[in-house]
């Protein structure tokens, strides 16, 4: 079976005076996270789609939910853990909690506030997952990358040809996933900061799914804007 994980336990620290995390923000009349909630609804092959939110702001996400006729059946509400892997592993546990841990079922997790996500790359991501272990979303760089060690001088210039930029979704079999999350223990898991750094611990090689620019991450105000642009389309 194949599910979903929407991450969307985010404050949205960095969209200036707003009012509720940046998830729950509008564009274009809906949610930022109805949208992203949605892009994963029209893949039917998706077994169910569970939506990790911090407690705070889980009755908020059940209403919403609710209003915008989100199936209750398909799309299940998760408590939020307290950064990204542990909203992942939240989710996880409630997935093997119900189905178990089955060989060749797979998680496919997605940040809520990249709401553009295609249906191309949704299912590009299942199918690398259904066959390979661990994938991931990302685009080439466009800008020369430096490095620095003082933040004040260039102390290195990367090969751009070398250098993408990690969108999600990330794709997992859950199985290897669940195996790896066992070996490696709670206080290495604390020190990863994104779920495809547990399988890549474990020596598993991540495989590459060609993202898109649209897909982005809306984290500013500017983003928030051009969002909205794209949403009036």
């Amino acid at each position: 079976m194949i599910f979903a994980g929407i991450v969307a336990g985010g404050s949205g620290s960095r969209i200036i005076n707003a009012d509720k995390p940046k998830q729950f923000i509008e564009i274009g009349g809906i949610p930022i996270l109805i949208r992203t909630i949605r892009a994963f609804e029209d893949i039917g092959e998706i077994e169910r789609i569970y939506v990790g939110i911090k407690p705070d702001w889980y009755d908020y996400a059940d209403k919403l939910l609710e209003e915008y006729n989100i199936s209750s059946k398909r799309v299940r509400l998760v408590t939020g853990g307290k950064n990204r892997n542990g909203t992942v592993l939240n989710i996880l546990r409630e997935i093997t909690a119900i189905f178990g841990v089955n060989k060749g079922d797979v998680l496919i997790t997605h940040d809520a506030v990249r709401p553009f996500v295609s249906e191309r790359i949704i299912r590009d991501n299942i199918t690398c997952a259904l066959n390979t272990a661990a994938c991931g979303t990302y685009i080439p760089s466009d800008d020369t990358i430096i490095r620095t060690k003082d933040g004040l001088s260039v102390t290195e210039n990367l090969p751009r040809r070398e250098l993408m930029r990690a969108q999600t979704p990330q794709t997992f079999e859950i199985s290897t996933l669940c195996d790896c999350i066992d070996k490696l223990g709670n206080d290495k898991l604390d020190l990863l900061t994104d779920t495809c750094g547990i399988l890549t611990e474990c020596g598993y090689q991540i495989n590459i799914v060609k993202g898109e620019p649209m897909n982005f991450k809306i984290t500013t105000d500017h983003d928030l804007m051009i969002a909205g642009l794209m949403a009036m389309d």
